[in-house]
């Protein structure tokens, strides 16, 4: 094989986050000064922003209201730009000169720290802004006179452009600019599919009291705990999702740890944290949970946001909400992809209530719980939309034959060699990408082609950002077909050529072999080939 050669190693933006940047610099253009941009959970809403500082002039404020977000957002501005200058604000870290400057936004509004900062900034980006209307936010936005005139472009970002006290975001933004819903990138294949099965508990809602628009998280405690949810989860994971690996959400801190000592009595390695677990201590957790050697890690309250672990495949939802905007951030953190990982399982914990409606996947995606019990969301939805056509063309007298693609979604077949590359081919024209374990859990991607040889596209990424900007590159080839796992040519007969390559490989050959196992088998191994 020729030598690897190398090319721009910047990450390559997906199109709609180049839609999403395209359409705030139109509002700019014409006197938009607080534009909103909703992406969903895992679509990389930090790379959007990150493109923009790249095309705006000038200083800019990056306001965040978790250390996790801070860190990601230096982490992937460099992933855009590594020649940016970015400072921190946060805690003893005051580097408020820089030409970006990434705060935290309870050390910024500090009044000391604040007087400190030259209000000179040509953007301000709020990440998750459905925070800015608080006191912290609008202090800050007030000192850099983002409601003057003459005052900064304020962007905010979010995956829930609502809140659930119903506090509007009026108050900052004028409008969104670009948004995409949850299902749309889902049905794109940027997004895990969903399955949701509800955990039925004998448990009456209607007795729990309502605060700012949601339940009391005290009388949930109760309520759940007289109806032994604990033991009624553990024992729907058991059933349901004994191969998973899940995040479980709870009302309260007490609940969380009684939630993970129920798993660990059933024999399922499980932990929890909460806003008193020492960082170091958080971090272990976590990273137990990335490697498999901890199965469910049930919190409250702090894996909400800014975390990302691309490898959870089933959320549990042992925290009965009313609020969408919440459930939506909970959701959020298994609907990312990841090599192997098909779908993401939702245990939806429910009980009865004649007032309040419960948010759930049934819920949000507006599907029978029946339904979801069987098939994914996005077979649901694509059997909806097969009933509604069918409706209309009675409707209309018109009969058609054509076979018609529901799916905008690919899933796109990985094969994982034996030394832990992940392949995926792009046919003979353009050969294959490799996803290559570098160290420090990051992973370099490398096209490889018969003729030219082999090219590194990008290197120092996590997996799941390797994985989606590999099958960006399928897309953008035209040739995802090629790799999606229910291609018709897959459960063909095995060609001759196939093999009597895998003959010469030394692989035994199966009867009955198909062309995609046989394609399956041949990528596993010269995929390791250097």
């Amino acid at each position: 094989m020729a030598a690897v050669s190398a090319s721009p190693l910047r990450l390559a933006p997906r199109p709609y986050q180049d839609e999403a940047v395209a359409a705030v610099l139109h509002g700019a253009q014409h006197g938009l000064k607080r534009p909103l941009i909703a992406l969903p959970t895992g679509t990389g809403k930090t790379i959007v922003f990150a493109l923009l500082l790249q095309q705006r002039p000038g200083r800019a404020l990056v306001l965040a209201h978790r250390d996790e977000l801070i860190e990601q957002a230096v982490e992937k501005l460099h992933w855009i730009d590594p020649e940016m200058e970015i400072g921190v604000v946060k805690a003893e870290r005051d580097e408020h000169e820089a030409p970006v400057v990434i705060a935290s936004v309870q050390t910024l509004s500090r009044h000391q720290r604040l007087a400190r900062l030259v209000p000179d900034f040509d953007t301000i980006i709020i990440d998750e802004a459905h925070h800015a209307p608080a006191d912290t936010y609008r202090r800050i936005l007030s000192h850099c006179q983002a409601w003057h005139p003459e005052g900064p472009l304020v962007v905010g970002v979010t995956a829930t452009p609502e809140r659930g006290d119903r506090k509007s975001l009026h108050q900052v933004f004028e409008r969104i600019v670009y948004h995409k819903s949850l299902l749309e990138m889902i049905l794109a294949g940027y997004l895990s599919d969903l399955r949701a099965i509800q955990v039925l508990l004998q448990a009456d809602f209607d007795a729990v009291r309502v605060r700012k628009g949601d339940f009391v998280e005290r009388d949930l405690e109760t309520l759940l705990l007289e109806a032994s949810a604990p033991a009624h989860v553990v024992a729907a994971f058991k059933t349901q999702a004994s191969e998973r690996k899940a995040l479980l959400f709870t009302p309260t801190v007490a609940l969380a740890h009684a939630m993970a000592e129920t798993f660990c009595t059933a024999g399922i390695p499980a932990e929890a944290l909460d806003g008193g677990t020492p960082l170091g201590e958080r971090r272990a957790i976590l990273q137990r949970l990335h490697t498999g050697q901890t199965r469910v890690v049930a919190n409250c309250a702090v894996l909400t946001e800014g975390y990302d672990e691309p490898s959870v495949d089933c959320i549990i939802m042992a925290r009965p909400t009313r609020s969408r905007p919440l459930y939506q951030q909970m959701l959020g953190r298994g609907t990312r992809t990841y090599p192997g990982k098909s779908d993401c399982l939702v245990l939806d914990v429910v009980g009865v209530s004649s007032r309040h409606t419960l948010q759930t996947v049934s819920t949000l995606f507006g599907c029978s719980p029946d339904d979801l019990d069987k098939q994914s969301v996005t077979e649901v939805v694509a059997e909806r939309e097969r009933r509604e056509r069918e409706q209309q063309e009675a409707m209309t007298g018109r009969l058609r034959s054509t076979p018609v693609n529901l799916f905008a979604r690919r899933k796109l077949r990985w094969v994982q060699t034996r030394q832990g590359a992940w392949v995926l081919s792009l046919g003979p024209q353009h050969g294959i990408l490799r996803l290559v374990p570098t160290g420090d859990e990051t992973w370099q991607v490398i096209q490889v082609q018969r003729e030219a040889g082999a090219t590194i596209v990008a290197e120092q990424l996590p997996l799941a950002y390797a994985q989606g900007l590999g099958e960006d590159r399928a897309r953008r080839l035209g040739v995802e077909s090629l790799s999606d796992v229910e291609a018709p040519w897959r459960t063909q007969p095995a060609s001759d050529k196939q093999m009597a390559l895998l003959r010469k490989l030394g692989v035994a050959i199966p009867p009955e072999l198909t062309k995609g196992e046989a394609a399956d088998q041949i990528a596993a191994i010269l995929g390791d080939w250097d």
